[in-house]
């Protein structure tokens, strides 16, 4: 069974609203969270129960970018002697050094070949004894601090984790892939973004004024309930709740309940059929409760095969209709099934067949749209 907080909610950068945790120990991707990328045509070795990989296909360890002190100092003593050499040819040749000439070695030795370019160099080199100092907090500070023998501004940087950073979007299938776990998709992106700017730059305002305990306790639940309905395609993904209504925690959103836009898509479809009535050939749009929309024609329509609106073919099998229904279904998809084209497809088929639904005539269409991954489609006559 899928994970409900499988690797990617963890492991993804927070500029894609990820957790950004780092890993040190074997952590595997399930194969079911990378459905929507590839495809694995190779065997499959089960190391836990319930979840399968492959080779490649492991979280970034940690240990790999990030250099031994004993590999630092014997490369800082090729790096800095490097430096030596390129300093003395620039002032045998009266230029100065650029950092296209040390963009090599601009991140490495001890201390970095960068801090010979900080702004507050000439400061930083009348204080003296500073290793000594900071060894010495401890016996005045009580909070441990495990990097007492270097300074980001002396020393500079001891890490850079942007390759890891890379291969770990890399891991989990691309930015797409990472996306396609979220509500992106869901999103107007032009509105959903400034919206997020600007809400947060308000959260941010906020943390500094003089805040009572509930107002205090109701900013802190911002961030997880923000996480909460960004992942939730894959929190609330289909083989997790099964039979039962479920509320997000925090958040409005239920899994197999329908969010109240049903009637304003309906609205929308009956006054673009009452403008086109001419065109269509159409006598009177109406709206139903179990059949959303039923269109009484003027005239006999020569009615297909069912198939999808994708379908560029339609198959005539001289059948007529004068009347024509119209069924939309709202979908909040989520990770494992957005396929709204087979939605549609399904539940057609399902209520046409049943003995329950009645709907007015043997012709119509079942118009799918997912609310959660954007998409639509339909299935009918």
């Amino acid at each position: 069974m899928p994970s409900r907080f499988p690797p990617v909610l963890f492991c993804t950068p927070k500029e894609l609203g990820g957790l950004g945790m780092l890993f040190m120990g074997r952590v595997f991707i399930p194969q079911s969270d990378l459905r929507w990328s590839k495809q694995t045509d190779v065997g499959i070795t089960h190391f836990c129960s319930g979840m399968s990989h492959n080779e490649d296909q492991l979280i970034p360890n940690l240990y790999r970018y990030i250099m031994p002190r004993e590999a630092e100092f014997i490369d800082s003593q090729r790096v800095w002697a490097e430096y030596a050499l390129k300093r003395q040819e620039a002032i045998t040749q009266n230029k100065r050094l650029t950092l296209e000439d040390l963009e090599d070695t601009w991140d490495r030795g001890i201390p970095r070949i960068n801090t010979l370019f900080e702004k507050d160099r000439h400061v930083l080199a009348y204080d003296k004894g500073w290793r000594v100092r900071t060894d010495f907090k401890q016996y005045q500070i009580l909070k441990q601090n495990p990097f007492w023998w270097t300074h980001q501004r002396h020393d500079g940087k001891s890490w850079n984790l942007n390759n890891y950073r890379t291969d770990m979007i890399q891991a989990l299938d691309g930015v797409e892939g990472i996306l396609e776990h979220t509500l992106f998709k869901g999103f107007v992106i032009e509105i959903v973004f400034s919206d997020v700017l600007t809400f947060s730059s308000l959260e941010q305002s906020m943390r500094w004024k003089k805040l009572t305990n509930a107002q205090r306790s109701g900013l802190n639940q911002i961030p997880n309930r923000r996480f909460t309905l960004w992942w939730s395609p894959t929190i609330n993904r289909a083989n997790i709740y099964v039979g039962f209504q479920v509320q997000l925690h925090l958040t409005g959103i239920f899994m197999h309940g329908k969010i109240p836009i049903h009637e304003s898509v309906v609205t929308d479809l009956c006054q673009i059929f009452d403008q086109e009535l001419d065109a269509l050939e159409v006598e009177t749009v109406s709206a139903f409760t179990n059949h959303d929309i039923l269109l009484f024609v003027a005239y006999k329509w020569d009615i297909s095969k069912p198939s999808l609106l994708a379908d560029s073919k339609d198959v005539i099998d001289n059948t007529t209709s004068q009347k024509y229904w119209l069924d939309v279904q709202l979908h909040r998809g989520d990770y494992d099934s957005h396929d709204v084209e087979r939605y549609a497809r399904a539940k057609f088929l399902d209520y046409t067949t049943d003995n329950i639904s009645i709907y007015p005539s043997v012709t119509g269409v079942m118009i799918g749209i997912d609310l959660a991954y954007n998409l639509h489609s339909a299935f009918g006559n």
